[in-house]
């Protein structure tokens, strides 16, 4: 195969365990592998590209990446989002939910979203994308689409249609309930493993695919239970937004009894690759007074947290904090999750609010996150 050298005033590479800095170093590729990086490679090379002052790199590991045309960042200075128009209505429940985008616009979502993370040097991808204009959940008709679109890009993605058993509701006195439809939840379940079982490790290795829940509030005990038993048969990825705002935490806790990661405990949801984002409430943090082993659970379940710095901001919200759960030993990965879908930007924020949140300059370095976006995504 062709062996080629790329050359560029800095080269990330990986030596005695950790990343390391090369100054105009040298990275040489053979086909799909990456024979060496650092100086003086001594061997012969068909071609050398020289990009003069840039950075080469791993490409990043995106755990919650974003598959839509992001209207999230309109809610910037609109909230509370289900005061909002960000929370369907009874009204529109009782209409019944519809399919706002046609097939061809979900085929191009799709597709426009990978162009954007490839642009931004993720080479690895979990996509995510609302399901608030949509009829209930995503189909797998949709991601036959979307898995021929990261083939055709060349970007690694794992992927399957998200689920859900019930939706956040509106009704009239502006109080937050649900609506639940069991059987249509899984029945996205089954579809799901349909599609695992027709994609998994296609082309060439660049399309995997996994089981995506849509979120814990929206999941009954039972969907939980058979999600992560069919996560363990399948042997594949689960990803399940999890703890990521005080309604959900409450609501779990009201309709339950129970937090969200007891409840997840109780319904054996845990598989050997179990992502939750975003990891932001738990009891003890973030104003939850619940008194419940949250952490425990977490270190217990050997589950990773997919940190999205940039779209919880946004909302007023920081993760306490990367460096407590880096010390417990929680494996963090980074996700993007919203418009623009910028991983520096992501890792730069990171590292100021996680300085925030400890109040101490010196408790994280920009290297916990790069390590979290490449090492951490990884091990995910």
């Amino acid at each position: 195969m062709k062996r080629t050298a790329l050359k560029a005033a800095w080269v990330v590479g990986h030596a005695e365990g950790r990343h390391c800095l090369y100054r105009n170093g040298t990275v040489v590729v053979e086909g799909e592998k990456v024979l060496f990086v650092g100086h003086d490679f001594d061997g012969d090379v068909a071609e050398t590209i020289d990009f003069g002052e840039a950075l080469i790199g791993p490409g990043f590991i995106d755990l919650d990446a974003l598959a839509d045309l992001d209207t999230t960042v309109l809610g910037y200075d609109n909230h509370p989002p289900e005061l909002k128009g960000r929370v369907w209505p009874q009204s529109y429940m009782q209409a019944g939910p519809r399919e706002m985008y046609t097939p061809e616009e979900l085929a191009f979502q799709k597709r426009y979203a990978f162009t954007r993370l490839i642009r931004n040097g993720i080479t690895t991808a979990l996509p995510i994308a609302s399901l608030f204009y949509r009829a209930w959940g995503e189909t797998a008709e949709e991601f036959d689409a979307a898995a021929e679109a990261a083939a055709d890009l060349g970007l690694r993605v794992y992927l399957g249609p998200a689920y859900r058993s019930g939706n956040l509701v509106v009704d009239t006195d502006q109080q937050v309930g649900f609506h639940y439809d069991e059987p249509r939840g899984l029945a996205g379940l089954s579809e799901a493993e349909a599609f695992v079982a027709r994609h998994e490790d296609t082309h060439g290795g660049l399309i995997r695919t996994m089981l995506a829940p849509d979120r814990i509030e929206t999941c009954t005990p039972d969907l939980l239970r058979r999600s992560g038993a069919a996560a363990r048969e399948h042997d594949v990825p689960i990803r399940l937004h999890c703890c990521q705002s005080r309604l959900e935490y409450d609501l779990v806790l009201q309709q339950h009894g129970k937090s969200p990661l007891e409840l997840l405990r109780d319904t054996a949801f845990f598989a050997p690759a179990t992502i939750l984002p975003h990891g932001l409430f738990l009891s003890g943090i973030n104003g939850v007074t619940h008194d419940a082993p949250d952490h425990d659970i977490l270190m217990n379940s050997g589950a990773a947290l997919a940190h999205c710095p940039l779209v919880m901001a946004r909302g007023g919200k920081v993760l306490h904090s990367f460096a407590r759960f880096r010390d417990l030993g929680v494996t963090i990965g980074m996700g993007t999750d919203t418009h623009p879908a910028d991983m520096i930007q992501n890792m730069a924020l990171g590292v100021m609010t996680a300085r925030i949140a400890e109040g101490n300059p010196t408790c994280v370095s920009a290297a916990d996150f790069y390590d979290a976006a490449t090492l951490g995504g990884a091990a995910a």
